[in-house]
């Protein structure tokens, strides 16, 4: 799906074409660039949801955004990379299957007591 702009404030209702272009510019969203300008995906639509409630619905400040933002992020890079890492353990024999969630708990038990 690609949208352009007006679509993107038709179809987000809470946004304004201004807000958009200023979290365009100020890199928060990412679009495509064709001729007739950017251009907008799934990805960009979720990510102009989540800046709409964290700027609407739970009244973060703008300058808190530049620190949210890399911090969820990373976070769903993170949520991303062990998706594919269950999945590898996934693909392997029973036994080492759990071999490995049995380590996984051993680590995650003793890293739970030294507080971490």
């Amino acid at each position: 799906m690609s949208l352009d702009e007006k679509t993107v404030v038709a179809q987000v209702r809470r946004l304004s074409l201004r807000e958009l272009r200023v979290w365009v510019r100020e890199g928060w969203v990412r679009p495509a660039q064709s001729e007739r300008g950017p251009v907008f995906d799934d990805v960009d639509i979720a990510r102009i949801r989540l800046l709409c409630d964290l700027r609407k619905d739970m009244s973060l400040p703008t300058d808190a955004l530049p620190v949210i933002l890399p911090l969820l992020d990373r976070l769903h890079q993170t949520r991303r990379e062990l998706k594919s890492l269950s999945e590898a353990v996934e693909q392997q024999p029973e036994e080492i299957r759990q071999t490995v969630v049995a380590t996984f708990w051993d680590i995650h038990g003793a890293t739970k007591e030294r507080g971490g």
